[in-house]
């Protein structure tokens, strides 16, 4: 199963001098074919990982290997099973549109649809819109399109809005 985990960490010199041991640890994993993509933002103060494992705990053991963990870095880390996010029988309501469909259209403005608010949380999570046009095998023209309708029906005009933006319309329920 893949796992998209997101991680915020202190702000402390020791995260700068252990950044290439963090980095060797998650390539190593990478050739193994553990580490499947991710990205850090906030200066190195934040990343999203996503990871295939077995389970919940074999996540919570990559990550407790993990030289930020060990050296208790950590302050947040959130793991979402990338299945518990997107079902099966999602996958299919979940393409964006192709050019000229209007599928944020039945949606009344203000409110996201179900792909949309998908599409919100890949982007608070830090993922760029290459990734997320990636991730549904789409072209990031596509996803800037889609992110264009979140962004009218919300009000907003910048990435940075968005968390407020869904905040104050109770759409991050978890």
């Amino acid at each position: 199963m893949r796992y998209i985990i997101s991680r915020a960490f202190q702000d402390d010199p020791r995260l700068h001098r252990l950044r290439p041991a963090h980095r060797t640890y998650w390539r190593g994993l990478m050739h193994q074919g553990v580490l499947i993509g991710g990205g850090i933002w906030e200066e190195g103060r934040r990343e999203v990982l996503v990871v295939k494992a077995q389970d919940r705990a074999a996540v919570h053991r990559l990550l407790g290997a993990d030289p930020y963990t060990q050296e208790r870095l950590t302050l947040d880390v959130t793991v979402q099973g990338m299945d518990d996010l997107l079902g099966a029988e999602d996958r299919a309501e979940c393409a964006v549109p192709a050019a000229g469909e209007a599928a944020g259209d039945a949606e009344p403005a203000g409110r996201l649809s179900a792909h949309e608010l998908r599409v919100a949380r890949m982007m608070l999570d830090g993922l760029t819109n290459r990734q997320i046009a990636e991730h549904f095998m789409v072209s990031p023209r596509a996803v800037e399109q889609h992110i264009t309708r979140i962004y009218r029906k919300l009000s907003i005009s910048r990435r940075a809005q968005l968390a407020v933006a869904l905040r104050g319309e109770r759409l991050l329920a978890s």
